[in-house]
């Protein structure tokens, strides 16, 4: 039974100045250890373990880590689900008028939380759904909910990005991608444009995400993480690297592990 969230586990021992990190689904971002310090238009929010950080999905955010007493640690849950229209309609109806991302969440919300953190994937997905959409009734009610959703239908980028989640390492090709959807080339490019990205822009989003994941599990020579990446040249992936998060893979592995 797959998942409708996913819950990942982020740490470092070290400052982690990270620039144009992509979100690539709805999260909500739980500092449990330290400081995220999140550059908000020409300002720094601290997002510390009292305030949850909210973030739509395909957008990319820049921020620094902090460690406290020599650990950074906080989880990030992803929603690979959706609201209904009703309940985003709602949230802008209880919105404040000048909305910033954290939000200081209550014990209700605590334990909403926590609940998908440690909710069993084994369980079938209808269950899933009413946890989930306590959840989103939760955020809803606080104004918050439509900052992870803007809206309840479901993107071209969002459907190629669950399409590359299930083999991030795959040659996924433009021609192969419109095969699977029944669409020709340029009537994918069109919709793509209409939602101002590219195709190759949400493969490299969902693969870079896909890195930071697999860097906090384990160690990774640059090789076998290019490969797992689906690049097949170990340069150009470490230049992608450097480029979207403004450190190389050295850089980060050193904040991960003193």
């Amino acid at each position: 039974m797959s998942a409708i969230v996913q819950c990942i586990h982020y740490t470092g021992q070290k400052s982690q100045q990270l620039r144009n990190v992509p979100f690539v689904y709805p999260s909500i971002v739980w500092v449990q250890t330290g400081v995220k310090k999140l550059q908000w238009q020409n300002d720094w929010i601290n997002i510390n373990p009292k305030n949850w950080l909210l973030t739509s999905g395909h957008s990319q955010q820049t921020f620094i880590n902090q460690p406290s007493q020599a650990i950074f640690s906080s989880l990030q849950l992803c929603f690979l689900t959706k609201p209904n229209t009703e309940l985003i309609n709602r949230s802008q109806r209880h919105a404040s008028c000048h909305t910033t991302p954290d939000y200081l969440f209550d014990p209700a919300g605590e334990y909403l939380f926590m609940n998908l953190v440690n909710m069993p994937k084994s369980l079938p997905r209808n269950v899933q759904e009413c946890m989930v959409n306590a959840l989103f009734e939760y955020l809803a009610n606080m104004g918050k909910l439509h900052l992870l959703f803007s809206s309840q239908d479901l993107s071209w980028r969002d459907k190629l990005a669950a399409l590359f989640r299930q083999q991030p390492s795959e040659h996924h090709s433009i021609e192969s991608v419109c095969q699977h959807f029944g669409l020709s080339k340029s009537t994918l490019i069109r919709r793509l444009r209409e939602e101002s990205t590219q195709f190759r822009e949400v493969l490299a989003e969902l693969r870079m995400g896909y890195a930071l994941t697999l860097l906090q599990k384990q160690h990774y020579t640059q090789l076998d993480l290019a490969q797992l990446c689906g690049y097949q040249s170990e340069t150009r992936f470490a230049q992608r690297f450097k480029k979207q998060f403004g450190l190389s893979l050295k850089e980060y592995q050193q904040t991960i592990n003193s």
